[in-house]
C-alpha cells in the first residue's frame, strides 16, 4: 500500500471516530442551524485529513528520495558516491534532528490558540465545544507531522541542489539519467501542494474570518513559490554539471576549429563543418535537466490548490443537505 493510501485511511478513521462521537453526543444533528459551529466542525475534518496526509507525505517523500537516488546511479561519477547518497536519505531511520523538530512543531501548534485567541482560557476544555476542544488535541500531531515533512522535503532537496559537476557524469548528447531529479522537484512541489490544498478546503468559510480571502490569496501564492523553489532546487545540481560540460565541450569545440581554421592545416573534408556543427550543438544543449513534457507537469502543483477551492464549493453544498437546518 502506498504512503498516502495509508494517510487517507489513518483520516478516514480518525473522521469516522469524531463523526461518531458528534453523533453519540447529540451534537451533529444541531449543526446546520448554527454557522459557527458549522464551520468548525468543518475545520475539524481539515485538520484530520492534514494529519493523516503529512503522515502519508512524510513517508511519500522518504520513499521518493530512495527511488530518486537508486535511478540517479549511473549519472554518479563515483559508484561509492551513488550507495552513501542512497544511504542516507533522511527520515528513513528516525535520528534526534527529527524528534527535535517534531516536538518543534508540537510547541508551535500549541501556541496557536494562544496567539489566535490572547487568553489561556483557550485551553480550559471545561468551557469550550467539542469542535474547539478537537482543533487543539489535532494541533498536537499535525504540528509534529507538519515540521517533519518540511523538514524531509528540504533536507533531500538541498541534497540533490549539492549535486554538481564533481558528482554527475553528463553526456549531453543525452540528459535523460539526471532526468530522476526533475522528477524529485515536481513530486516534492505536489506533495507541498496537497497540503496548501486541504488547507484552503478546511479553511475556505468566509464565517471563521473576514479576512479569510486575503488569507487564501497570500497563501495561493505561496504554493506558487514553494514549487518553483522545490523544484529549483532540485534541478540546481544537476544545471551546474551541464554548464561545467557545456563550457568543456565549447572549449574543445573552439580548440578545434582554431586548429582546423590556422594557415597550412591539413584535413579530411567536412572536418571543420563537423566542429562547426558540434559547437553549435552545444551550445543549444538544455541548461537544465528537464524537458518540455516535464515541465508541463509541473502544472499540476500550481493549479492543485485552485481546483481544491471548486471542490470546496461542492463540499460546502453537500454539507448543507446533508445537515438539517
Amino acid at each position: 500500500m502506498s504512503p498516502l493510501r495509508i494517510g487517507l485511511a489513518i483520516s478516514l478513521a480518525l473522521a469516522t471516530a469524531f463523526v461518531g462521537l458528534e453523533l453519540a453526543l447529540g451534537r451533529l444533528a444541531s449543526l446546520g442551524s448554527d454557522a459557527v459551529r458549522a464551520a468548525d466542525f468543518q475545520i475539524a475534518l481539515g485538520m484530520i485529513a492534514l494529519v493523516g496526509y503529512q503522515l502519508g507525505a512524510f513517508a511519500a517523500v522518504v520513499r521518493g528520495a530512495e527511488r530518486t537516488w537508486q535511478e540517479l546511479a549511473p549519472a554518479f561519477v563515483r559508484r561509492a558516491d551513488a550507495e552513501a547518497a542512497g544511504a542516507t536519505v533522511a527520515g528513513r531511520r528516525e535520528s534526534w534532528k527529527l524528534r527535535r523538530l517534531g516536538a518543534i512543531g508540537v510547541g508551535v501548534g500549541l501556541m496557536i490558540p494562544l496567539a489566535t485567541h490572547l487568553t489561556i482560557e483557550t485551553w480550559f476544555f471545561g468551557k469550550l465545544e467539542l469542535e474547539a476542544i478537537a482543533h487543539r488535541v489535532l494541533l498536537i500531531p499535525l504540528g509534529w507531522a507538519v515540521f517533519r515533512f518540511s523538514a524531509v522535503v528540504m533536507s533531500e532537496s538541498r541534497r540533490l541542489a549539492a549535486l554538481g559537476a564533481g558528482a554527475l557524469r553528463v553526456d549531453l548528447l543525452d540528459l535523460r539519467p539526471l532526468a530522476p531529479l526533475a522528477r524529485a522537484g515536481i513530486r516534492h512541489a505536489l506533495l507541498v501542494a496537497g497540503a496548501v490544498s486541504i488547507l484552503l478546503v478546511a479553511f475556505r468559510d468566509l464565517r471563521t474570518a473576514p479576512s479569510l480571502p486575503v488569507v487564501i490569496a497570500l497563501v495561493s501564492a505561496s504554493n506558487v513559490v514553494l514549487s518553483v523553489f522545490t523544484l529549483w532546487l532540485a534541478l540546481r545540481g544537476g544545471h551546474a554539471a551541464i554548464a561545467r560540460e557545456k563550457a568543456l565541450a565549447g572549449a574543445t569545440a573552439d580548440t578545434a576549429i582554431r586548429a582546423l581554421r590556422s594557415p597550412g592545416a591539413k584535413h579530411t573534408t567536412g572536418a571543420l563543418a563537423d566542429a562547426l556543427a558540434w559547437k553549435g550543438f552545444v551550445a543549444d544543449a538544455p541548461d537544465w535537466p528537464i524537458d518540455f513534457p516535464m515541465l508541463r507537469r509541473f502544472v499540476l502543483p500550481l493549479a492543485l490548490p485552485l481546483a481544491s477551492l471548486l471542490a470546496s464549493s461542492f463540499l460546502e453544498a453537500a454539507f448543507s443537505r446533508v445537515l438539517p437546518g
